[in-house]
């Protein structure tokens, strides 16, 4: 059994800055990415909390990714902005980009946000979320380093490529999803793999090529598998197209750089959409959404997307959450 400490989230924001800080992160991108991590133990999924501070940490000592980074926002088109991250991480250059953004999408009715030379590492709801509880339905697209093998392929050619989808909704939380282009996400992948879990299916393959739910196997092919076999393929595709190829990040399959420092991403694009639902002629959005949530009600164990975080969230709140004591020890050493 895993031994477990309790944290209470306020607990993880201040280890999290700490650990960034040690690393060489000055406060205001250190707090964003402290943020994102507190955010990810209260909501879930943990592999993308905690675990990934000492990916960060290695990613400033090898310098493949800039702990001070300073990107910039310019507005390029009518509807456009476009970021430079300066070789930090997105998730920085995206809170400088939110409220241009969230005018621009209320002036204009749809409005884009796409970015290059930035590192994008956690769940994507993130970044969509604050747009929905501004009132906006929201898109969001990144593109990966490759480890997804195609539907019929025998190599890795798209990333994982998370996509997140975000949209308000009356009297209650925004509806929020995300989810990778693979079967399984990297991160909890290689989660189950340093605890000792197999995955509940296949969600890659082994070294005979075939699928298996080994975490470990997995992560010595580095070949996963897309959700839904040609559709989570075409998926993957869309947000390369989206990702990648709009922003001019780097492509999933050129690793050269993310290589020679071991990286666990590719410096991709990302793309954020954002439309005001007031500007598209129906003035009953409100009442749509309202009565599709309706539909979930008694439906057997179904649920509206992305609303099994909302419970996690209560109980983390209350009772803080569980991390791996392991690793609670390593990061405090990495704290100083």
């Amino acid at each position: 059994m895993t031994k477990t400490t309790t944290l209470t989230l306020d607990d993880v924001q201040a280890l999290a800055e700490a650990v960034l800080k040690r690393a060489g992160m000055n406060d205001q991108g250190g707090k964003i990415l402290a943020n994102i991590v507190r955010l990810s133990e209260r909501d879930g999924p943990r592999s993308h909390g905690l675990r990934m501070l000492p990916i960060y940490a290695k990613g400033f000592a090898t310098g493949y990714a800039n702990p001070t980074a300073a990107p910039t926002v310019t507005q390029i088109a009518p509807g456009v902005l476009r970021g430079d991250g300066d070789n930090g991480y997105f998730q920085i250059v995206a809170e400088i980009a939110r409220d241009p953004l969230i005018a621009l999408a209320r002036e204009r009715g749809i409005a884009a946000f796409t970015c290059a030379n930035s590192h994008h590492l956690g769940a994507m709801r993130f970044d969509t979320e604050p747009l929905a509880e501004a009132g906006l339905v929201a898109l969001g697209v990144v593109n990966s380093l490759s480890m997804v093998v195609p539907h019929g392929g025998n190599r890795p050619v798209y990333g994982t490529n998370p996509m997140s989808f975000a949209c308000p909704r009356v009297g209650q939380a925004p509806i929020v999803w995300d989810q990778a282009s693979s079967v399984i996400a990297l991160m909890d992948i290689r989660m189950a793999a340093a605890e000792g879990d197999v995955l509940p299916r296949p969600g890659g393959l082994d070294e005979t090529g075939a699928p298996t739910t080994d975490p470990d196997a997995i992560l010595k092919t580095r070949s996963l598998l897309p959700f839904g076999e040609h559709k989570g393929s075409a998926i993957a595709f869309l947000i390369e197209v989206l990702g990648a190829a709009l922003a001019g990040g780097t492509m999933s399959v050129d690793n050269a750089e993310r290589e020679a420092h071991g990286a666990l991403n590719v410096k991709g694009g990302a793309t954020l959409i954002a439309i005001d639902p007031s500007k598209f002629g129906n003035a009953m959005f409100d009442s749509y959404i309202t009565r599709l949530c309706a539909e979930f009600d008694d439906n057997g164990t179904a649920r509206i997307p992305g609303d099994g975080r909302l419970s996690r969230r209560a109980a983390a709140e209350t009772s803080g959450v569980q991390a791996d004591s392991d690793l609670i020890a390593e990061l405090k050493n990495l704290s100083g």
